[in-house]
């Protein structure tokens, strides 16, 4: 069920003009999709519930050096199957179904999200509050007819609680004014800002103590080069490298952001995962690179491959930069 709810997804997004790409394996994500400047992060999964704490932060980290949306599409909560047009959420990540997913994509936004006690929606209060004080209407009138107290119609005109979907309909009806607001999928920029992309070494136990170190060791050679590098754990490219202070003018043909793995040599697997992070970087116009430990320069698909005793030499970040970019 979740390989059909994966292609129709990837069909979903390309009929609407995304440019997509799909990973496998245990990624904290399974499409990267981009039409102009949107881009989703989408993990599928048969049951939302079963997505990790340690699979949301990486994903959560992710969206944020890339700029992208985090989303969950699902077929059901751990204990019921999930409602079309209600908007769910695990670890400050929407989760919706797919079929509320092509809505949206078609311009009808969800208006239901489910809380701890059933079906809200968003209202406009400052519309609300308007509305009223214009119909000459009383809070108390206004209550009693939705069945709430006077406390919570101040609440709902000053933004600080949403009514269910019921109370909501029945505001609207006595005003007879439009009041519920559709939800966007985007994060808050607030929750995301949050976000702490430090890389926490400690908590991720290496079964080869040898291969992280050398990670660690290439790691610190991007940082002394003058790079942003966020190490990832649960996707197909080891670090996210980027120098986001370059002069445009000097450096405006060259992608500033690079998807990168680490790897003492080459093996099947480490192809396999460069042709992944070769589309991946095609869809985010990023540039990609495998920095080895061992084997010669050469290129996979369309990653340029680096010895790290050549990468050892470089001055800068433009010096790799320019090494990325040339053919």
């Amino acid at each position: 069920m979740r390989e059909i709810i994966l292609s129709e997804c990837v069909e979903i997004l390309q009929r609407f003009n995304f440019t997509v790409s799909q990973t496998f394996g245990r990624s904290c994500f399974d499409i990267l999709a981009r039409k102009d400047n949107i881009k989703y992060l989408i993990k599928v999964l048969k049951n939302i519930d079963s997505l990790s704490y340690e699979q949301s932060v990486e994903l959560l980290k992710l969206s944020k050096i890339l700029g992208a949306v985090p989303l969950l599409i699902g077929i059901r909560t751990r204990n019921l199957p999930m409602e079309d047009g209600v908007v769910y959420e695990r670890y400050n990540i929407k989760a919706i179904t797919l079929k509320t997913f092509e809505s949206y994509l078609e311009g009808s936004p969800p208006i239901v999200y489910a809380g701890r006690g059933g079906f809200f929606v968003n209202i406009d209060g400052e519309t609300l509050r308007t509305v009223r004080e214009s119909l000459n209407i009383s809070v108390g009138e206004l209550a009693e007819y939705s069945n709430v107290s006077r406390k919570m119609i101040y609440k709902y005109e000053q933004n600080l609680a949403n009514p269910t979907i019921e109370v909501a309909l029945r505001i609207e009806e006595y005003l007879d004014t439009p009041l519920i607001k559709g939800i966007s999928l985007e994060i808050d920029e607030k929750e995301i800002n949050n976000i702490d992309i430090e890389n926490k070494r400690d908590s991720y136990k290496s079964e080869n103590g040898k291969e992280e170190d050398f990670k660690l060791y290439v790691i610190g050679i991007f940082n002394q080069l003058g790079f942003n590098t966020t190490e990832v754990k649960r996707a197909p490219f080891d670090a996210v490298v980027e120098k986001e202070d370059v002069e445009c003018d000097e450096y405006s043909h060259l992608c500033t952001l690079v998807l990168t793995n680490i790897e003492e040599r080459e093996t099947e697997e480490t192809r396999q995962k460069m042709l992944i992070v070769s589309q991946l970087s095609y869809v985010l116009n990023s540039g990609s690179l495998l920095v080895l430990g061992k084997e010669n320069n050469h290129s996979i698909g369309y990653v340029k491959t680096i010895n790290v005793r050549e990468l050892e030499r470089m001055e800068d970040a433009s010096d790799l930069l320019e090494y990325i970019a040339s053919k």
